[in-house]
């Protein structure tokens, strides 16, 4: 069974049938027709012959057709998950070529009668000759097994048995060096044959569909079924096939709950992709050519083995950083993620689970919780690129506000936590080790704490509704360490992680007033996280949590029993093109204070918020600015465009300005409508700027 992405629905030749209680799906791919069975690949891409013999590559929803290569095939091509394609010409040459069309080559010159495999670094055909052939991908080595001959396409287990059948139509049995060849249970075939785990399923000679024990030992027809071709078998124990009435047939491996899935026909063998979410339903899809020779896929609803809940201590929803201060709290700094903010990060919990185990997340799983999509808080929605992950943000209508503290200078101590105190996982399991789960609400509402590091660092300072409620959760001194090593700051840390931690183009100056009797200076900007980032940056954050719950089985499948590990994850590129914002208003320190006089803000990709920290290198450019008189132009934004990119800053109460992070040229300084060429990145003051 080849798996496949949740893919669209088309626009195109779509129906539904409704059966019992569910209801399937199916269209024609693109308006396409095929010549022989697909392929499909786990990035949900189906590879097929066309009637006009071309080899086409499409998605699965019908779009981003193309021809690969301008090739023409005579059966279906084979598809490495690398991106390779090898099939058979229309000249019955074996070629090879990526799926885009390029590097393409005929490997030692060879020639083949069928489609062939690829296992691991070996290619296995029919060739022209009928011998039974394995080559090394590259080229160079290949090998006639044990001198056999064959009439199709062979069939290669994981572990390195090749099943085929013999130019005499014997089933034979044979290990990769040509080793252990036998015909178990003296079988004959008209067919290649199917491996899944431990038994062989096959057309024989007499057309009937036969399963047999790997080892011979055993073997049954399969519901009395007679079969035209070769059947595929699913992982989770459904045989489809090819009727010699043409009628496209599923039935279990026991031979019971056999069906026509929506009438279908079909000509050649179906392709099955893996068991998946579409349209809050779990279920698979079947590719398959029909009597019509058209491309045709069908969405089949699954039964879940079992559904309950799992219930984790706490989750971090998101880390806010406080900005500068002022002694005595006269700054009043404060930063407000209101309606331009999605605070929060993107949650996976596939590293909780067993190896084997396929792990998936959707918010539109329809499996009985209150889901965060129904929260005026926090939501939850899939991600583009990670089935197994959920993004998890705050409301656009969820207003958060965060101070800064009541004395000079950065204190990490007033960064704050957002923690969720009654996340309930809602878990359903189907059959092939397949766990689907979504995020969602133990009771009426969400339980939102804020809490402070220093909080955590020292609980006796923590303020007693809120120890209240962490106490009521069941959490621990030790679920503190954890929650606090989310911060990277938080027991004193100052190295900012590269990968994690962006600067955004915004710095504004951090000075105290002239004397103890004036104001303190109060800028307001608003952040954005307008990072430049050339290439591309991952990152991510573990830790574990105590559950319980009623899914029995999910539960049993943890690596560490009673232990649910979150994995906060972000990939942050050149492509990334959110906005998100928040308003600062952020005061400078108290007359007497000797420290740095800058702030750079920046942009923490994990969890979708804005980090201060004063500078690590000097200035790429500064200078200051005058009025037509010559006296200096205190607290005025002013805006910096070099190479592509603004930077944005204020000058101080002398009317100098400092940029930070912008590369080396000459840019365009902007203020008050007027703009003024500066040099950047020389290492001199720039000469003061005279406004007009």
């Amino acid at each position: 069974m080849l798996p496949v992405e949740p893919p669209c629905f088309s626009a195109y030749s779509l129906e539904t049938r409704v059966k019992g209680s569910y209801s399937m799906v199916q269209n024609q791919i693109g308006n396409n027709t095929t010549s022989s069975h697909p392929f499909v690949t786990p990035a949900g891409v189906v590879y097929f012959r066309g009637t006009d013999n071309k080899l086409w590559r499409v998605n699965s929803d019908g779009t981003g057709q193309i021809q690969v290569g301008n090739n023409t095939t005579k059966s279906t091509p084979f598809v490495t998950v690398d991106g390779w394609v090898w099939f058979q010409g229309t000249d019955n040459k074996l070629w090879k070529v990526f799926n885009n069309g390029a590097q393409q080559s005929q490997p030692r010159g060879n020639t083949t009668n069928s489609s062939p495999v690829v296992v691991a670094d070996y290619v296995y055909f029919q060739g022209t000759d009928n011998k039974l052939w394995r080559m090394k991908t590259d080229g160079s080595a290949q090998n006639v097994i044990n001198n056999n001959s064959t009439k199709s396409t062979p069939f290669v287990t994981p572990d390195g048995w090749v099943w085929f059948q013999g130019t005499d139509n014997k089933l034979w049995k044979v290990f990769t060096d040509g080793s252990h060849q036998s015909q178990p249970g003296n079988n004959t075939t008209s067919s290649s044959p199917t491996v899944m785990g431990d038994y062989v399923y096959f057309r024989g000679t007499d057309n009937k569909l036969w399963r047999m024990t790997t080892d011979g030992a055993h073997q049954n027809v399969i519901n009395n079924n007679t079969t035209n071709n070769t059947p595929l078998v699913t992982p989770e124990g459904w045989v489809w096939f090819q009727g010699t009435d043409n009628k496209l047939w599923r039935v279990f491996t026991d031979g019971s709950q056999q069906s026509q899935p929506n009438n279908n026909t079909t000509l050649s063998t179906p392709a099955v992709g893996a068991i998946e979410i579409s349209q809050g339903t779990v279920g698979e899809w079947t590719y398959f050519q029909g009597t019509d020779n058209k491309l045709w896929r069908l969405f089949l609803p699954a039964n879940a083995i079992a559904t309950g809940t799992m219930r984790p201590k706490y989750y971090i929803l998101s880390v806010l950083y406080s900005p500068p201060g002022a002694n005595g709290g006269k700054s009043g700094s404060l930063v407000d993620y209101a309606s331009g903010s999605t605070t929060g990060t993107t949650t996976s919990t596939s590293s909780s689970f067993k190896a084997g185990i396929n792990v998936e997340a959707s918010d539109g799983l329809n499996i009985g919780v209150l889901k965060l999509g129904g929260s005026t808080q926090f939501s939850a929605s899939s991600t583009n690129t990670d089935t197994s992950s959920e993004n998890i943000t705050k409301s656009q209508t969820f207003d958060i506000k965060v101070p800064g503290p009541g004395a000079d200078g950065i204190s990490h101590d007033h960064d704050m936590f957002l923690l969720m105190l009654n996340p309930l996982l809602a878990v359903s399991v189907y059959p092939g080790n397949n766990t689907f789960w979504t995020m969602g609400v133990d009771g009426p509402v969400m339980n939102i704490q804020s809490v402070y590091v220093g909080w955590l660092k020292n609980p006796s300072t923590m303020a007693a509704g809120v120890k209240q409620q962490l106490d009521a959760a069941g959490l621990t001194t030790a679920d503190y360490a954890q929650i606090l090593a989310a911060n990277p700051f938080a027991q004193g840390g100052t190295a900012i992680d590269p990968n994690r931690f962006l600067p955004t183009p915004q710095t504004f100056p951090y000075e105290p007033p002239f004397s103890a009797a004036d104001p303190v200076f109060t800028s307001s900007i608003t952040a954005q996280n307008a990072v430049n980032a050339t290439n591309t940056h991952s990152v991510q954050h573990q830790y574990s949590v105590s559950v319980s719950g009623t899914a029995g089985i999910a539960l049993a499948s943890l690596k560490v029993g009673g232990s649910l590990e979150w994995t906060n994850n972000s990939t942050y590129g050149t492509s990334s093109t959110s906005t998100q914002t928040a308003t600062a208003t952020v005061g400078g320190p108290a007359f007497g204070y000797t420290g740095p006089t800058d702030v750079v803000v920046y942009w923490d990709t994990l969890y979708s918020s804005f980090m201060f920290a004063f500078p690590a290198a000097p200035p790429a450019a500064t200078g200051a600015i005058t009025d037509a008189a010559g006296k200096p132009v205190g607290f005025k934004a002013i805006t910096l465009t070099v190479a592509g990119r603004k930077f944005q800053t204020f000058t101080n109460h002398q009317g100098e300005y400092r940029f930070y992070g912008a590369t080396g040229g000459t840019g365009s300084l902007a203020v008050d409508g007027q703009t003024f060429a500066i040099a950047v990145g020389s290492g001199k003051p720039n000469p003061p700027v005279k406004l007009k």
